[in-house]
């Protein structure tokens, strides 16, 4: 798979930044091919590895049986790879082969401490995306108390593009 500026410049997490940012980015991030049935992360394992999606529909789930699927370009996966408290909260595996691109928590911190504002502004990205991500998560839990047995997840589109 080959990624160009382009590219990543149509993800949500890049779209503001400069093509001198996208320079320093492209060689910290990494194209995947991802198979049905890869399990991507382990909710409580280190968040070692953000995964955004370029293709592919992923199941999210959580421990207390929550979940949801994320199929947008630019949706996130692994979101505590880059923010606190560095463990995943959920876990995510393949519904059907796709691809994404990752960024290892070790080029992110890189990318921090060479160029701060760069760092910043994908911190930011990322951090409302997180909001999005969560809002959406609550409003799915309201409407999937036992009052509403027959609520699904599945009728809900994907959150907010690059969440």
């Amino acid at each position: 798979m080959h990624l160009d500026l382009q590219n990543i410049h149509e993800i949500d997490l890049f779209k503001d930044l400069s093509s001198n940012e996208l320079d320093k980015i492209l060689p910290h991030i990494h194209p995947v091919k991802i198979f049905e049935g890869e399990r991507l992360i382990r909710e409580g394992d280190i968040s070692q590895i953000l995964y955004i999606i370029l293709s592919g529909h992923y199941l999210v789930y959580f421990k207390d049986g929550r979940a949801f699927t994320l199929h947008n370009k630019g949706d996130m996966i692994g979101w505590t790879t880059i923010a606190s408290p560095f463990r995943y909260h959920e876990s995510a595996v393949a519904l059907t082969d796709g691809e994404a691109i990752t960024i290892p928590i070790e080029d992110f911190f890189y990318l921090m401490q060479s160029d701060s504002d760069l760092g910043n502004k994908i911190t930011r990205k990322a951090t409302e995306a997180v909001r999005q991500r969560k809002a959406f998560v609550r409003e799915t839990l309201m409407e999937n108390r036992p009052e509403n047995p027959t609520a699904e997840t599945d009728k809900h589109p994907s959150p907010a593009k690059g969440v």
